[in-house]
């Protein structure tokens, strides 16, 4: 933009995004956003914010940070993780014994 002569703001910090600010022809004040992150497989955009938000707030931030969206990103992760223990899967005596509600279909475990 600079090199065509357009004025712009440069980029802008905005702790969760990068904004740039500049004016049309016709002098309306345009703003570009991007995302400094990408959301983890199977949450979106507002999943990440929501939790850096509450990273950031229990932190005593008064924005959001990187290390706020890093630590959120890592917590969403840590939610998918798949323990290989299986100690939170019932036991198959367990599931075998599981009373049944009426309409539900019983399924032994072998």
């Amino acid at each position: 933009m600079n090199e065509r002569g357009i004025w712009n703001t440069g980029n802008i910090d905005r702790g969760f995004m990068d904004s740039i600010y500049f004016r049309d022809p016709n002098g309306q004040l345009l703003e570009l956003a991007c995302y400094k992150f990408v959301p983890p497989g199977g949450y979106t955009y507002g999943d990440v914010l929501v939790t850096a938000q509450r990273i950031r707030m229990a932190a005593g931030a008064p924005f959001i940070h990187d290390e706020h969206l890093a630590d959120a990103i890592a917590e969403l992760i840590g939610r998918k993780a798949i323990s290989l223990t299986g100690a939170e899967l019932p036991k198959a005596e367990e599931a075998k014994s599981a009373p049944t509600k009426e309409g539900e279909v019983e399924l032994e475990i072998s």
